[in-house]
């Protein structure tokens, strides 16, 4: 973090923790040697794309970590991510807390990230706001949030946000539960691949690669957000 007299700049000060880098490597290394292995088993387009979204997806993680950047100022707060800069005023920030992202040790990403949340319950990630940049996220956020209400941020509570903050973490929940069960629907789609091939049957792969994980993510990412929203509104609080 860098500081003077007016801003706070959070930006990459500190390498990614040996585990996250390493499993990073061994993903991206890992698919890009199925991807050169089974070359010749699959469509001709298939390598050539496949290879073109692992390199965009490396390039988007390099932007992450060396432009993205968040600056709190009297004025506000704005995120610059790998492409995109937002500024939000003090009275359109509703709160800044750090919540657990539910990653594990053998994870790519911080487990303890904070976040923005404006006055429609949106939450935004504050970039190199966690546990891998600062020794104590925690006690950081709370001195800014201390901070912002000086300069005009809401304090209070409010209901109806509270309500939208619940709802749309329920929705999230749902997606992340579907991407798990698209996973799942791969690798079956992929046994089953690999068992027409020992029968002498064609499989159609773009069919059961492609189309059917991605139809079984969008069915249950529709379904499951929703109801995990509704049972969200529902608990306790």
């Amino acid at each position: 973090m860098d500081e003077d007299s007016s801003a706070r700049v959070y930006r990459r000060v500190r390498r990614r923790p040996q585990r996250a880098a390493l499993l990073s490597f061994i993903l991206v290394g890992n698919a890009a040697l199925q991807i050169i292995r089974t070359r010749h088993d699959v469509p001709l387009w298939w390598a050539p794309v496949a290879l073109a979204l692992l390199v965009a997806v490396g390039v988007w993680g390099v932007l992450t970590e060396w432009r993205a950047r968040t600056v709190v100022t009297d004025a506000g707060v704005t995120r610059q991510g790998p492409l995109r800069t937002r500024t939000w005023a003090w009275p359109a920030v509703y709160d800044l807390r750090v919540e657990p992202s539910g990653s594990h040790a053998l994870s790519t990403q911080p487990g303890w990230p904070a976040y923005l949340y404006d006055t429609e319950g949106r939450r935004f990630l504050l970039p190199h706001i966690n546990e891998w940049q600062l020794d104590d996220p925690y006690a950081e956020v709370a001195a800014l949030r201390s901070q912002a209400r000086w300069y005009g941020m809401p304090g209070e509570q409010r209901p109806e946000i509270e309500a939208r903050i619940l709802r749309r973490a329920g929705q999230r929940k749902g997606w992340q539960w579907a991407s798990v069960a698209a996973v799942i629907v791969f690798v079956l789609m992929l046994g089953l691949a690999l068992a027409e091939d020992v029968s002498g049957t064609p499989a159609n792969l773009p069919l059961l690669l492609l189309a059917v994980p991605l139809a079984a993510f969008g069915v249950l990412g529709v379904l499951l957000s929703r109801y995990c929203a509704t049972r969200a509104l529902r608990l306790p609080r």
